[in-house]
């Protein structure tokens, strides 16, 4: 006969290699993202909001959540990196109505799952905020590519905060779009006194309705 060779744990080492596993995985996982509180964010234009990380998160990248403080579903911004773990994001310009701003910052992957994520933060939008945006900031600002999180915010403008700046919008499933109400793809409506003008982006197309007849023409057929 084969000698069989046994191994025999005890509870109390079941135990505590049980623990040591969790341990490991926690390590390998865990991740603070700290936030940089700006002390307000101007009405009708954009404010920054910096994060930094604890440790580097291979395959995962950050994204700046925000949204008009009272209001359901959030709206995310792409983080632009800078050197030693730190990133920022900027948002949408907030509407006047808008008098703060509740953001957060979080970890996601490819697939667009949120792993690991800050505190949420809120910030006041007032007039007199002394805010200069540096060239690189304000390059994003007026190009920004807001994501949802609903599929109920596809197809509506984000609430509580201006077109202006938004160029495109990636929908609840990851899908990137013109946006229909802010983009460059949107139809453009402007009436002075008895004309209304709808206009396509790149003047595509004009259309000019008045109830004034026009003026006879010169030529002959």
């Amino acid at each position: 006969m084969r000698p069989t060779m046994r191994l025999t744990f005890s509870g109390r080492g079941v135990l505590a290699a049980f623990a040591l596993l969790l341990a490991c995985a926690g390590s390998a996982s865990a991740q603070n993202i700290s936030l940089q509180e700006p002390k307000c964010i101007p009405e009708e234009d954009n404010g920054v909001i910096w994060a930094s990380l604890s440790a580097d998160s291979p395959g995962r990248v950050p994204r700046l959540y925000f949204r008009w403080k009272g209001q359901t579903d959030f709206y995310w911004v792409a983080m632009e990196a800078e050197p030693g773990r730190k990133f920022w994001g900027i948002p949408a310009k907030p509407e006047t109505r808008n008098l703060e701003v509740e953001y957060y910052v979080a970890l996601v992957d490819a697939a667009g799952r949120v792993g690991a994520r800050s505190e949420s933060k809120l910030t006041k939008v007032t007039k007199d905020c002394d805010l200069k945006l540096t060239p690189k900031e304000r390059g994003v600002a007026e190009n920004l590519i807001v994501g949802e999180t609903t599929p109920e915010q596809q197809g509506e403008k984000v609430v509580g905060f201006l077109c202006k700046g938004v160029i495109a919008r990636i929908n609840a499933e990851g899908i990137r779009r013109s946006d229909e109400v802010c983009g460059p793809c949107a139809v453009v409506w402007w009436q002075d006194k008895r004309v209304l003008i709808p206009a396509l982006a790149g003047g595509l197309i004009g259309v000019v309705v008045t109830d004034d007849d026009p003026p006879p023409s010169d030529s002959r057929p």
